[in-house]
């Protein structure tokens, strides 16, 4: 069922109606040089001017502090999305051997409130061996209400690519996305990229996805026209170049995983991604809430991000990912698919994370979904330590250290270890 529901108030709706949308002019496919995403300035779709109808995503990045905090309590009544339906048994979440560390950052010590009274971190929440350690909430948020995951979906939208090759609907991530959205055999561009290369962030097209510029490409991919069907995303796709070989250059782009999810959705045959999730993931991992799933102008749910949900039910889903084969995940995926999907394709860059099929993988033994604003789920297999963050951090990349140190801080405190970042502990 899509959900269509009134708006807030002033607000949120200052800047989140959809703009009209309007027929993006063609253009060619040459050739360029690669250019790292730091160095592009506007889109890089070939026709497309920075005046163009915004995305979602352009709404959203268009939205003030005010408004970001607010507003990603309420994506049901901003966007319209499909429920995500919860069923059968509730995965029971305990109560363990209560933590409160202390966080380093600089000469400060503070509490995780601090922190997140500083980063506008609305809700933290620490299992251990599945049983709850930590669980704060903030800036008006109860546990009770949902919150945008932003890209953390990503990595939802690959475990069900991999449950879509066991159920036999998808025939493997080395099969061509041409195969599934043949309207890009006209672009050169996506000649010869396969499913595993979108899901790596390494197509090789050119795309800028700069949050700090608001005509990048990623605030205009779905705010097209529809024409003859076709998904503006896909129509938006047609016009980029390729600026390196596929599988050669990890970048993180949102379109490639938008694009999986349309092309997951042509799989299905009928079936929408929702009921998939909630058949495959949110059922069998004993959800408490329905989630919600925005969607794109043409009702398919947006691969690239935005599953709404409680705390608590990421924090389940953090334990369906961390059991792996031995969990409810066995019987959905491929033997041995989150253990892969969890590896390292590309290495570790400056900033601590390397990434493998739609997940990060950390140099301290974790792994995690993020997504934009200080959003993550991250898993600490050694310590069998689940941690699950939302946030509406003034910047969209995020809030870098004090993330890390959050982390880094409930782990080893769960774990019974001092803090390695704790100098004065």
């Amino acid at each position: 069922m899509i959900r269509f529901l009134p708006a807030l108030g002033a607000l949120v709706l200052a800047s989140c109606a959809y703009p009209s949308a309007s027929v993006l002019p063609p253009g060619g496919q040459a050739m360029r040089t690669y250019t790292p995403m730091r160095e592009m300035k506007g889109p890089q779709a070939i026709g497309v001017t920075p005046d163009a109808p915004r995305d979602m995503i352009g709404v959203i990045l268009g939205w003030t502090p005010e408004q970001t905090i607010v507003n990603f309590r309420h994506f049901d009544q901003i966007f319209p999305v499909r429920a995500v339906l919860r069923g059968g048994p509730v995965l029971d979440l305990p109560a363990g051997d209560p933590i409160d560390p202390i966080v380093p950052i600089g000469d400060r010590r503070l509490s995780i409130e601090q922190v997140m009274q500083e980063e506008h971190v609305t809700g933290v929440i620490a299992l251990h061996h599945g049983r709850i350690v930590y669980e704060r909430y903030a800036h008006g948020r109860t546990a009770q209400d949902r919150w945008t995951s932003m890209s953390v979906t990503k990595s939802i939208t690959s475990t069900l690519v991999g449950a879509a090759i066991r159920d036999g609907l998808i025939g493997s991530i080395d099969d061509p996305i041409t195969r599934y959205i043949p309207e890009l055999k006209t672009t050169p561009a996506w000649d010869g990229v396969t499913l595993r290369h979108m899901l790596t962030m390494s197509s090789g097209v050119r795309f800028n996805e700069l949050y700090a510029d608001l005509t990048s490409d990623i605030a205009f991919t779905d705010g097209g026209a529809v024409i003859d069907g076709r998904p503006p995303i896909v129509s938006y796709a047609m016009k980029l170049e390729r600026q390196a070989i596929p599988g050669t250059v990890n970048e993180y782009q949102t379109i490639n995983t938008d694009l999986v999810g349309i092309a997951l959705s042509r799989a299905l045959k009928g079936r929408t991604v929702s009921d998939y999730l909630s058949d495959k993931i949110w059922r069998r991992a004993g959800m408490e809430a329905d989630a919600y799933w925005p969607l794109t102008r043409t009702g398919i749910e947006r691969g690239g991000g935005f599953v709404s949900a409680t705390l608590r039910d990421y924090a389940r889903l953090g334990q369906f990912f961390a059991k792996g084969d031995a969990g409810p995940a066995g019987d959905v995926l491929p033997p041995g698919w989150l253990e892969k999907a969890c590896a390292p394709v590309f290495p570790p860059t400056d900033k601590g994370s390397g990434y493998g099929l739609g997940w990060w993988v950390r140099e301290d033994g974790a792994y995690e979904a993020m997504g934009a604003y200080g959003q993550s789920i991250t898993i600490y297999p050694k310590d069998d330590v689940v941690i699950a963050i939302n946030a509406a951090s003034i910047n969209p990349s995020g809030f870098g250290l004090p993330r890390w140190r959050i982390l880094q801080a409930l782990d080893a405190a769960a774990a019974g270890r001092p803090d390695p970042n704790d100098r004065a502990g």
